[in-house]
């Protein structure tokens, strides 16, 4: 049964459900009329347990929010981070553990005066080794019209958006080929830019594409970068479409790469 989080109380600044606390922090409690202004939702998860990603694994439930915004007002796309990888009474997730943050913008009308209270519904599915909580937290932001005021959050934000993965665009190039129950991916940089994805964590997506059981090591062959590995057993046949997400290292962002028949 999902927890009524309209009678839990709160914790740590937010609402306590599903073995978490979830709040809604912002850059600045003011905003200018028409301008995009910086949030996050962030997660405070109990020690064990773990909420899931975009792409849950073999298990699990991808964590989503319902806006409730005043006429004229509108939110961006919620920011996933790099999830980590982890097992659940044997079966394969990715996901967030400890504290995440998820950031949105959100943009005031450009006639915006006064105040406005943002409201969001956030759902996710907790796991631990005891089992799954599902949790819901009506969260709420109050905003007025006004001059950029930093809030002590300000810098825990942007570090979160400055590593959240970003677009690929044409290079580096992923492509994407049938082999039976397996898919063979190569990724390949445009010339003279260096690419390196020796030990660098990679993660699908893109749900039931590639075996989520499957951790994704690339070996070099010439300029290109390939590897094969096992269809999820729910993959559709042909594969359509495939995205990537490269975990950072000390001298690259997050990337995003995005395959899909033309």
């Amino acid at each position: 049964m999902m927890i009524s989080t309209l009678l839990c109380g709160m914790a740590m600044g937010g609402v306590r459900s599903g073995k978490a606390v979830a709040d809604w922090i912002v850059e600045s409690p003011t905003c200018e009329p028409g301008k995009p202004l910086q949030t996050a939702i962030r997660m405070i998860h109990d020690p064990g347990w773990h909420s899931y990603w975009i792409n849950p694994g073999e298990a699990g439930l991808k964590s989503t929010v319902k806006w409730k915004l005043p006429p004229g007002w509108k939110t961006g796309s919620l920011g996933f981070p790099v999830p980590v990888r982890f097992m659940t009474s044997g079966l394969s997730g990715f996901g967030y553990e400890g504290t995440v943050l998820l950031p949105v913008t959100v943009t005031p009308p450009a006639d915006f005066t006064g105040t406005a209270r943002l409201t969001a519904v956030l759902s996710w599915l907790a796991c631990g080794a005891n089992g799954c909580v599902p949790g819901e937290a009506e969260i709420h932001l109050d905003l007025s019209a006004g001059v950029i005021k930093p809030t002590p959050d300000l810098q825990e934000i942007l570090i979160t958006c400055q590593k959240l993965p970003r677009p690929a665009g044409k290079s580096p190039r992923l492509a994407v080929t049938e082999k039976g129950k397996s898919l063979v991916l190569s990724i390949e940089a445009e010339t003279g830019v260096a690419l390196d994805l020796d030990g660098r964590g990679i993660f699908p997506a893109t749900p039931d594409v590639i075996d989520p059981r499957v951790s994704i090591r690339f070996g070099k062959n010439g300029d290109v970068w390939t590897t094969e590995v096992p269809k999820s057993e729910y993959a559709a046949s042909p594969v359509k479409r495939l995205t990537l997400v490269l975990a950072p290292d000390k001298e690259n962002q997050a990337l995003e790469l995005t395959w899909s028949v033309p």
